[in-house]
């Protein structure tokens, strides 16, 4: 299936220059948001999908998403050493890429899953998250873009670690300014995260741990960019790196399915993903 669509331009602002532009160019992504949930029985497969409000997403995609995600596996879910079935919440993050005939491919490149609910004081909660000032330098350019932040929070709830993980840009430039603009970016979201504090979870399994590794995004976004279900997001995706304190095997899952400040505590229990996030068409 080859996905045509009207695409969004990428703003291009004052800042970008001649040469290299092109280049970068080609690294553009649409991305587009999907969420629902997902039921796996105890052996690790597939049996209902729900998707949110298909009817704000083009068909194409819902009928993609509808006939990859029966096809996956998953590692079974134990308690007290039985497997059992599992219902969560999904997100899953679909890009489109411009290929060499002109049309579009598209993927499905991050997933994402969460319990449908918890018991009032087994999570980790945000307490105090005011946002950082948008850097005026880039703000004055028409600069955009979304922070991934990894947080380690204490067992007081404040934040005794930040870590940028991946900078996504919504505007084109050469690599070395989008390189500046992505280090302003995560700059400035790291500063503003070391003065947040989070509420610890004071029941189940989580509580007695020394710390907690949060996830939460930092979007830097002019009037036109905010985040709308269902509508296509032309950005170009950073480098992903990760923080030698961070369990890596938690870590695995991408960050991208995360908007607008939302935040989840990397833990165990969760589903986890066995198949490959492979290419479609």
């Amino acid at each position: 299936m080859r996905m045509w669509m009207a695409l969004g331009l990428l703003l291009v602002s004052t800042w970008v220059q001649a040469g290299g532009v092109g280049a970068v160019r080609k690294q553009v992504e649409m991305s587009m948001l999907v969420k629902g949930e997902i039921s796996v029985d105890a052996s690790g497969k597939v049996v209902d999908l729900r998707i949110d409000r298909p009817e704000q997403l083009p068909a194409g995609v819902v009928s993609f998403v509808q006939a990859q995600v029966p096809t996956w596996a998953f590692e079974p879910v134990t308690v007290d050493g039985s497997a059992v079935g599992v219902r969560n919440r999904m997100r899953l993050l679909a890009v489109a890429k411009k290929d060499d005939a002109g049309g579009y491919e598209l993927r499905l490149q991050a997933v994402s899953f969460h319990p449908l609910e918890r018991n009032a004081g087994f999570d980790v909660v945000k307490d105090s998250m005011p946002p950082p000032r948008y850097p005026v330098s880039l703000a004055r350019a028409g600069a955009s873009g979304s922070v991934f932040l990894l947080l380690r929070v204490g067992r007081d709830g404040k934040v005794q670690e930040a870590f940028a993980e991946q900078v996504n840009l919504r505007s084109l430039a050469t690599e070395n300014v989008m390189q500046k603009v992505r280090d302003g970016f995560a700059q400035s979201a790291v500063s503003a995260a070391r003065r947040w504090t989070f509420t610890p979870p004071t029941q189940g399994p989580l509580a007695s741990a020394d710390y907690w590794t949060v996830r939460t995004t930092v979007d830097y976004l002019l009037d036109l960019d905010t985040f709308q279900y269902g509508k296509w997001v032309a950005y170009v995706p950073g480098p992903r790196q990760t923080a030698d304190w961070v369990d890596q095997e938690l870590a695995k899952q991408s960050p991208e399915t995360l908007v607008g400040g939302e935040t989840y505590a990397l833990t165990e229990g969760e589903l986890r993903l066995l198949t490959p996030l492979g290419s479609g068409s």
